[in-house]
């Protein structure tokens, strides 16, 4: 077999870059993590050996606010990012260089704050018109909820927004010019082949942790029409998946160390339903946290936060299904390397 050679391209405002400036791209980062903007990193050489001259950048030929796109592999290339330039950060000295950094178009919704009042609305109508106002294309999951009266203080849209996720367990994400509001993504099958332990990856630390709160979540509410209280329970069986485990972190904690109830008192709720959709959100939310991980292995484009993935060839009870949360794609002189956190529910 032959050997796999890293490869990528970049394209600036739609068009590859230029020859010159592509000869002097010494390293290209990219890493992206739930509900973060997606970054990247390019560190272009300053100076031409060739030639034995400063290379020249133009703020006409690389500026903030430039469309930035880039695929990466190992000899086929693809897509992985596609944002907008923020930052050029120049560095001279004995080795000078320049870093051209930005994020996907998620960090539109973090531009300035607002003060905002949404009457009957869902909030998966609300990110539709967050969406819609940053030039982006929605893609949601019905929330169901509609709410009376919801208020935006003084947030950007990207905190405001994250702030309704978090407390549904939704995730928000885009891909090019589609803003994603969406269910978590952890409890979907594998997508990708078996990633299995010397072959495709040479690195794994893994941390079991017992669950200190959470195996019973109580949400406790009032509702101001009806004037009546509401309150839901989320607690063993209301797990969305156990990841091809036998049992949950809950249960083993509970096992080991007994109970761990919560109460979250939550003002305004609609109804039962709402309360119990609360609930269920924060206990699989926390039982998330059972087992942590970070990796490494040679570049893999296809390891992407968001897809779920069956890690083998290790301890068996610790082989199965894992949540990938963040990953990191790294092209330097020393090849295409790939990091990546996981996570997952049960054992």
């Amino acid at each position: 077999m032959g050997i796999s050679v890293a490869n990528y391209k970049i394209k600036l405002n739609g068009t590859e870059l230029s020859g010159d400036l592509m000869t002097s791209v010494e390293e290209v980062t990219i890493e992206d993590e739930i509900n973060l903007p997606g970054m990247f990193c390019i560190k272009l050489n300053m100076v031409d050996y060739q030639k034995g001259k400063w290379r020249g950048i133009d703020l006409k030929v690389l500026k903030p606010g430039d469309k930035i796109s880039i695929s990466l592999g190992l000899d086929k290339v693809e897509p992985m990012i596609s944002g907008e330039i923020t930052t050029l950060d120049l560095n001279l000295g004995e080795h000078s260089y320049l870093e051209i950094r930005g994020f996907d178009l998620i960090h539109r919704l973090r531009l300035g704050t607002r003060s905002k009042t949404f009457i009957n609305k869902k909030d998966s109508e609300i990110a539709t018109e967050i969406a819609r106002e940053h030039g982006l294309s929605p893609v949601v999951d019905d929330t169901k909820t509609v709410y009376p009266y919801i208020y935006q203080n003084n947030q950007s849209n990207y905190e405001f927004l994250l702030e309704r996720a978090a407390r549904i367990d939704y995730e928000i994400y885009t891909d090019d010019k589609t803003l994603y509001f969406v269910k978590s993504r952890a409890p979907k099958a594998p997508e990708l082949p078996q990633f299995t332990y010397k072959k495709d990856f040479d690195q794994l630390v893994l941390e079991l942790r017992t669950l200190t709160k959470g195996s019973k979540v109580e949400v406790r509410g009032w509702n101001p029409v009806e004037k009546k209280g509401i309150e839901a329970v989320a607690k063993k069986g209301d797990e969305t998946t156990k990841m091809g485990g036998k049992e949950s972190g809950f249960e083993l904690s509970v096992k080991a160390f007994g109970e761990t109830p919560i109460i979250l008192p939550s003002e305004n709720l609609v109804d039962r339903s709402e309360a119990q959709s609360v609930a269920a959100a924060t206990y699989n939310s926390l039982l998330r946290d059972f087992i942590t991980g970070e990796g490494r292995c040679k570049g893999n484009p296809l390891l992407k936060a968001g897809k779920t993935i069956k890690l083998a060839g290790i301890d068996e009870r610790f082989s199965g299904t894992y949540y990938l949360v963040s990953t990191v794609h790294s092209i330097n002189n020393n090849g295409y390397t790939t990091t990546f956190r996981v996570k997952r529910v049960g054992i």
